[in-house]
């Protein structure tokens, strides 16, 4: 991961209360570091996934102009394993 790279991920701290974070890792000790998350929890996995995709676009559009990196891979939380890449062809 690059120090530029920024993380999305869903929480459930409590059973069907679901929440968006934004991270990034520190550039010395690579500690996660939230930069946006959710105000209120969402009531399924999918709706704060959904949530924190266009807290995702909302920062893309706002650097629109300077280099914003296009998303090139997904990893399935659930398969953690396998890592699907988008090619650009």
């Amino acid at each position: 991961m690059t120090p530029d790279s920024v993380e999305l991920i869903v929480d459930e701290p409590v059973a069907g209360h679901f929440y968006w974070i934004l991270q990034k890792h520190a550039e010395l000790d690579g500690k996660p570091i939230a930069i946006e998350s959710a105000e209120g929890p969402m009531p399924s996995y999918n709706a704060a996934m959904m949530a924190g995709i266009e807290a995702l676009q909302r920062r893309a559009d706002s650097r629109e102009g300077s280099a914003c990196p296009a998303v090139t891979v997904y990893v399935d939380p659930f398969n953690a394993a396998s890592t699907t890449s988008r090619s650009s062809s």
